[in-house]
């Protein structure tokens, strides 16, 4: 393997020194779509080290293990679940998340661009590799975004064998259960003020634009300007339900739906009632408060340039 830099090629830091990379893929093996080690070993090669994933353990242990022997290149092969899990240990570290996109949703993936399976493998070359912020909701790390109410329901009635079978649309045939579901009381402080008081069907905390199915939520994220974006949808009428229902089944942008927005680098959520709750689309039990805070250029990615544009500092410089 050749020596590449680990730099980040730039959205906060300037280059490393070059290193030699050393790779460690973790993978699920009872993942339904995913490959098996044999399988990886013959199509990644012999000089990267395999660890599977365990019941008890879906990635985040293996990920702070490899990170403490040295591997500067920790690829989650899987799903949502496992991309996720992976990523909590290397946040705030100077190893780079590289991706194999085997899942339904392939959240992050898509969001960096990346192609679905071994296509979505790209090698730690400076020009492949960004640094973004993450998002943080009650202790755990995320990356695209988290949310409660009608998304994590939405996720929750999407179980993993009807994903499998029938794709994103599983998670239309899961919505359309809940199109109608009783908004309930919430309030949400933004950076230490009150700043939304009333009923909510759904609150969404973005760093990314776009959530499982490629629609679009959040058009102006930008995953580097340490902020996280908000939505709050309130849709109570049929007719209302009806626009974001056809949106959904026609993958198109919730972009201009009726909703509040804002963005803020601290947010507290609480509800009447403990809701379900979701991050980067791995679910959660319900919650009646979440605390969101945004952690500045935590994480290294794998990427493709077309799919993020420019950096931080190139925007500066072209609005200066």
């Amino acid at each position: 393997m050749t020596d590449q830099s680990i730099g980040v090629g730039d959205w906060s830091q300037a280059q490393k020194p070059q290193t030699r990379t050393s790779t460690t893929v973790i993978y699920n093996p009872v993942a339904g779509s995913a490959p098996d080690k044999e399988e990886l070993s013959a199509r990644l090669g012999d000089d990267i080290e395999l660890v599977a994933t365990s019941e008890t353990d879906p990635g985040t242990g293996q990920a702070a293990e490899a990170v403490e022997r040295g591997a500067n290149h920790v690829v989650a092969c899987g799903g949502d679940g496992t991309v996720r899990a992976v990523l909590e240990s290397l946040v705030g570290t100077e190893a780079i998340l590289g991706l194999l996109p085997f899942g339904t949703g392939n959240l992050l993936a898509s969001n960096l661009g990346l192609e679905s399976g071994f296509d979505g493998y790209i090698d730690t070359a400076p020009e492949n590799v960004r640094r973004i912020d993450t998002g943080r909701v009650n202790g755990e790390s995320f990356a695209v975004m988290a949310g409660t109410g009608f998304d994590a329901e939405m996720m929750a009635d999407a179980p993993s064998s009807v994903k499998e079978r029938l794709g994103v649309v599983a998670y239309v045939i899961a919505a359309a259960r809940h199109l109608r579901d009783d908004l309930i009381r919430t309030t949400i402080d933004i950076d230490g003020q009150r700043w939304f008081d009333g009923r909510s069907a759904m609150v969404l905390v973005g760093n990314f634009g776009t959530i499982s199915g490629g629609i679009e939520v959040f058009p102006d994220a930008q995953p580097d300007d340490g902020q996280l974006d908000v939505l709050v949808l309130s849709a109570s009428s049929l007719r209302d339900w009806a626009k974001i229902a056809w949106r959904i089944v026609r993958r198109q942008t919730l972009a201009d739906v009726p909703a509040e927005r804002t963005k803020a680098a601290d947010i507290v959520v609480a509800t009447s009632r403990p809701r379900r709750w979701e991050l980067d689309g791995d679910e959660r039990k319900p919650a009646d408060r979440l605390h969101f805070t945004v952690e500045p250029a935590s994480l290294s990615v794998t990427h493709s340039s077309e799919a993020i544009g420019e950096t931080r500092q190139e925007r500066e410089a072209s609005n200066a």
